[in-house]
């Protein structure tokens, strides 16, 4: 008897561990699909913003990791982020502060601060690709395909 009762509290527990699995996973695929769903960079809201360099640098404390340049524009001073690689290593970008510059990007909310997603950086003199069409950053100097590539079957089909 005593047996038998294991068995069923055993199935028990089973069961409702199944009922809770089948609750709680749905609610997790969806909460990432949201995530997944929602891009930060929406190439619909791009703008185009002029000004002057007031600041360039490759840490700011209290702001998200990587580059950041801030722009004197004529709405106010924007905290341009430029990412991890465009301002070290041999294939650096050149702003300097006091350029005139016109950024191409979007402004995103990210940990409660307002920041412009830089895509192009444009000196007059140089343009800067930082971020792709997507959002996605770039690292300068690394070779881009610029033809397509065919591939050859084994067996000598394409």
């Amino acid at each position: 008897m005593e047996k038998s009762m294991n068995k069923l509290s055993g199935f028990l527990w089973c069961l409702g561990l199944g009922a809770f699995l089948l609750v709680c996973l749905p609610a997790q695929a969806a909460s990432v699909a949201n995530r997944v769903a929602t891009p930060l960079y929406d190439v619909s809201k791009e703008v185009t913003l002029e000004g002057n360099v007031s600041t360039v640098k490759a840490f700011m404390p209290g702001h998200i990791p990587g580059g950041h340049m801030l722009v004197l524009t004529s709405k106010g001073t924007i905290d341009g982020h430029l990412g991890p690689y465009v301002l070290n290593g041999k294939n650096r970008i050149s702003v300097t502060v006091g350029a005139h510059v016109k950024i191409v990007g979007v402004m995103a909310t990210i940990r409660g601060n307002q920041v412009f997603l830089v895509r192009t950086i444009d000196t007059g003199a140089n343009k800067y690709t930082i971020r792709s069409e997507h959002g996605f950053l770039l690292i300068p100097g690394a070779v881009q395909p610029t033809k397509s590539i065919n591939f050859v079957s084994p067996k000598g089909g394409r």
